[in-house]
């Protein structure tokens, strides 16, 4: 079985790769960097606790884990193709949501931009992907 068979599937498997490093280097910049300093650095506010952040971070991992079968290949795990941008996308809406109504810092704006900006580019490709099969 040779992976993303399918024209186009690469550059989706590409995003989602890139993605999952995104999410990765944030999970484990705070499992096992200093939290604060990265907290300020993007400018996510003061912590009381980072207890929750531990929490969060391997959350992420895990989640991002999930993306690893569409990666591979789009076509055949198609379900996680499209859950993984569904997921991206509700992310980036909480932190759009999040800043605006002041329950999140400015910083936040950016993880959502980050967000919004890969969720974006795997629909696109993705829907890519869904046109050229169906005009086969």
């Amino acid at each position: 079985m040779q992976p993303n068979p399918t024209p186009g599937a690469t550059g989706f498997s590409r995003m989602v790769w890139l993605g999952a490093s995104v999410n990765w280097a944030f999970a484990f910049g705070l499992l096992f960097g200093d939290v604060n300093a990265l907290m300020r650095l993007l400018n996510l506010g003061e912590l009381s606790s980072t207890l929750w952040l531990y929490h969060y971070s391997i959350a992420l991992a895990l989640l991002t884990l999930f993306y690893i079968p569409a990666a591979r290949d789009c076509v055949r795990y198609r379900a996680n193709a499209w859950l993984l941008i569904v997921a991206r996308l509700i992310s980036a809406l909480t932190f759009f949501v999040g800043v605006a109504i002041g329950f999140m810092p400015d910083g936040f704006l950016w993880l959502g931009l980050t967000d919004a900006a890969i969720g974006f580019t795997q629909l696109w490709l993705l829907w890519r992907i869904v046109r050229a099969e169906q005009q086969v």
